[in-house]
C-alpha cells in the first residue's frame, strides 16, 4: 500500500514539472500557423479574382472574334461577287475583241495555206506540222482549216525535248459544222513558246486534204494524250513531205 502511494505521488510531481516556456513555444507556433493560413486564404482569394477576370476577358475575346468573323465573311462575299462581275465583264470584252479580230482577219496565223488540195487520208490521223513551228511566244485562240467535209478535230501543242516531242496541251474535241475555209475558237486561250510544234488529230478520214512534196507534215495513226512523248523517228511520212490546210490563230509577241 505504501508502494502504490509513493508511485502516485511521483506521477503527480512529474505532471506538475512541465515548464511555462514549452507552453509559450506551442502558443507561438500556433499563432504562426494561423497567420500562414490566413495569408494562404488571402492569396487564394486574389487568384480566384484574377481567374474570374481572365474568364471575362476570354468571353469578350470570343465575342470580338465572332463579330470579326461575320464582318470578314461579309467582305469576302462582297469581294467575290465584285470579282465575278468584273471577270464576266472582262471576259465579254475579250470574247468581243477576239471575234472582231477573227472576223477582221487581224490575228497572227501559223500553219499551211488554207486552200483546197488534191489528196485525202483514208483513216483517222494525228498530223504533226514540222513545217511551221511557233516563231515567237504568245497565245493561241483557235484553229483554222480548209475542210473537205464537216468533222471533229483535236489540237495539240508539242514541245521539243532533244529528239522527242512532249504533248504539253490538248484541246477538247472541236466540231467543224461546215465545209471549206472555217475557223473554230478554243474555249480557253493557250500559251505557247517559240519552237513549239502544232499537231492535229482528225477524227474523220478525209476531213482536210493535203498535197505531197511541198511541206513537212508527218503523221501517226494514234491520238496523243497530254504528257505523252513521241520520237521524231516514229513519225511517218518524212519522205512524202505533206502539206495540210491546217493552222492556228493567236496573238504572238512582237
Amino acid at each position: 500500500m505504501i508502494k502504490y502511494t509513493a508511485l502516485a505521488a511521483m506521477m503527480v510531481a512529474l505532471a506538475g514539472c512541465q515548464s511555462p516556456a514549452n507552453v509559450k513555444d506551442l502558443q507561438a507556433n500556433n499563432t504562426r500557423l494561423q497567420a500562414s493560413l490566413a495569408s494562404a486564404k488571402q492569396e487564394i482569394a486574389v487568384l480566384n479574382g484574377e481567374k474570374n477576370k481572365l474568364q471575362q476577358d476570354v468571353v469578350e475575346l470570343n465575342r470580338v472574334m465572332d463579330v470579326l468573323g461575320v464582318e470578314k465573311a461579309s467582305r469576302v462575299t462582297e469581294s467575290s461577287s465584285l470579282r465575278a462581275h468584273v471577270r464576266s465583264f472582262v471576259q465579254d470584252q475579250i470574247d468581243g475583241l477576239k471575234d472582231f479580230m477573227v472576223m477582221g482577219d487581224l490575228l497572227d496565223y501559223v500553219g499551211g495555206e488554207l486552200v483546197a488540195r488534191t489528196s485525202l487520208d483514208e483513216e483517222p490521223l494525228m498530223i504533226v506540222d514540222l513545217t511551221h513551228p511557233m516563231p515567237r511566244d504568245g497565245i493561241l485562240t483557235g484553229v483554222g482549216g480548209f475542210w473537205n467535209q464537216p468533222g471533229v478535230i483535236k489540237v495539240k501543242v508539242l514541245r521539243p525535248l532533244e529528239d522527242r516531242l512532249l504533248v504539253v496541251w490538248a484541246s477538247k474535241a472541236l466540231r467543224v459544222a461546215s465545209k471549206e475555209r472555217n475557223t473554230v475558237s478554243f474555249p480557253v486561250n493557250v500559251g505557247v513558246e517559240k519552237g513549239d510544234v502544232m499537231a492535229y488529230y482528225l477524227q474523220y478520214p478525209g476531213s482536210v486534204s493535203y498535197d505531197a512534196g511541198t511541206g513537212d507534215a508527218r503523221y501517226l495513226s494514234d491520238d496523243l494524250m497530254i504528257g505523252s512523248k513521241v520520237h521524231l523517228k516514229d513519225l511517218k511520212g518524212a519522205k512524202e513531205r505533206r502539206a495540210y490546210s491546217l493552222g492556228v490563230y493567236g496573238l504572238l509577241n512582237r
